[in-house]
């Protein structure tokens, strides 16, 4: 056994910054991939979408984030593992929702 895997069996702090980081990244690159238009199922964030008009008829028509789907996709992708109730699983969860909530709003 690899000293990398051993640290995401034994909960440690490594372990915790390990699921923070990994569902930080996921969300991240997911929220940017939608930005792009490389994803079919999501686009830009539609509450922000609104035509502003600005100083000397300039209308912001930019693709802002959609943050939003980022956090919903890393929680299913992520918390899915998680399907026991036990003190490792919860504290799984935990750490996945921390690093979602350093990303944007979770």
């Amino acid at each position: 056994m690899c000293y990398r895997t051993f640290i995401v069996i034994a909960g440690s702090r490594e372990a915790a910054f390990t699921y923070a980081i990994t569902s930080a990244g996921v969300t991240y690159s997911i929220t940017q991939a939608c930005s792009l238009g490389k994803l079919k199922r999501c686009s830009c964030d539609q509450s922000k979408k609104k035509s502003k008009v600005l100083n000397e008829g300039w209308k912001w028509g930019g693709c802002s984030a959609d943050i939003k789907h980022g956090l919903k996709f890393s929680r299913k992708f992520l918390d899915a593992r998680e399907i026991e109730q036990n003190a490792r699983s919860l504290m799984n969860k935990h750490n996945n929702r921390a690093g979602r909530k350093v990303s944007g709003h979770a």
